[in-house]
């Protein structure tokens, strides 16, 4: 499995926001690309989010990053966070499931 890992900081008091934008924007276009698995988002006690995205393969991330919808989707986050989302990418090396 591949991972891509979102990062950015919420403005404050716009938490709820940021997780509905989320919801309605991204994970459409995340269900359309090709080999997605699954997403969690955590957010920090500073207003800071994390996203883990997982795909089977780097093709299917690398795909989803750079697609036209996602960078569209990313202008409904404008009035939510501060600054530019920062990623990361790497392959998942240790899964542990209950």
């Amino acid at each position: 499995m591949y991972c891509m890992i979102a990062r950015n900081q919420v403005k404050p008091g716009r938490v709820d926001a940021t997780m509905r934008a989320l919801e309605k924007d991204f994970v459409p276009v995340m269900k359309k690309s090709p080999g997605f698995r699954e997403a969690r988002v955590v957010v920090g006690p500073n207003g800071e989010y994390t996203a883990f995205l997982l795909w089977d393969a780097k093709a299917g991330a690398d795909a989803y990053s750079t697609s036209p919808d996602r960078v569209k989707a990313l202008g409904s986050l404008t009035d939510c966070v501060e600054g530019p989302m920062r990623l990361e990418f790497g392959e998942v090396r240790l899964s542990v499931k209950t």
